[in-house]
């Protein structure tokens, strides 16, 4: 069962009641993508399998010391592309564009990163929100759209900041950004920014 299949991953992988063991973690996903690489992206398993091949973009990307399993970001990349367009996964769309961005497994795309950040921000994935904010605001490869880019630093924010103990270095990096990004803004761009806070919370509210 691929649900089961991804727990026992995730167990080896946070070494939630075994020890610790990535490579142990990595085969159980592995093996999970193999066999339901096309799960109907719409069945109730569809989520675990397309984590699962999250998980191993991960692993592929920094590689597992000792292993077999060296640093190949060309193979993450088809990896995320895989979870991104054929199950949606709001992950794989951030991980996707983040590569395209830095030209990191392909050749930088600034558009294509965008475009990938866009459907994973728009799905409330608070790490492509500030990455697209954080491009949006400065021009970074797009057009500038300074109030647009602080709207999405604004909800990127509240998220990484929602009912947290602790700050991850990304969390901490989001709340820079968005404070830099603050400070620089104009009082029309901060009041436009604003506004389209509100809409966004509303909508969303709406939609439940």
């Amino acid at each position: 069962m691929p649900g089961a299949m991804w727990k026992l991953g995730r167990m080896y992988a946070d070494g939630e009641g075994v020890g610790q063991n990535k490579l142990r973690a990595f085969e159980y996903f592995l093996n999970l993508t193999k066999t339901h690489a096309y799960e109907p992206p719409d069945s109730q398993e569809s989520h675990f399998v397309a984590s699962a091949f999250v998980a191993l973009g991960q692993y592929y990307l920094d590689g597992i010391p000792d292993t077999a399993v060296k640093p190949d970001a060309a193979v993450a990349l088809d990896l995320f592309r895989h979870a991104a367009s054929y199950f949606g996964n709001a992950d794989a769309q951030y991980h996707l564009g983040r590569l395209y961005l830095l030209g990191n497994g392909t050749a930088k795309d600034s558009v294509q990163a965008a475009r990938w950040l866009q459907l994973a921000a728009n799905k409330g994935q608070y790490s492509a929100q500030a990455l697209l904010g954080s491009m949006l605001f400065k021009g970074q490869g797009v057009a500038r759209q300074p109030a647009k880019g602080l709207f999405w630093l604004t909800l990127a924010k509240d998220s990484a900041t929602a009912q947290k103990e602790g700050v991850s270095s990304q969390e901490a990096w989001i709340i820079d950004t968005y404070r830099s990004a603050l400070a620089q803004a104009t009082a029309d761009e901060r009041a436009l920014a604003a506004r389209q806070v509100e809409e966004w919370t509303r909508a969303r509210r709406a939609s439940k």
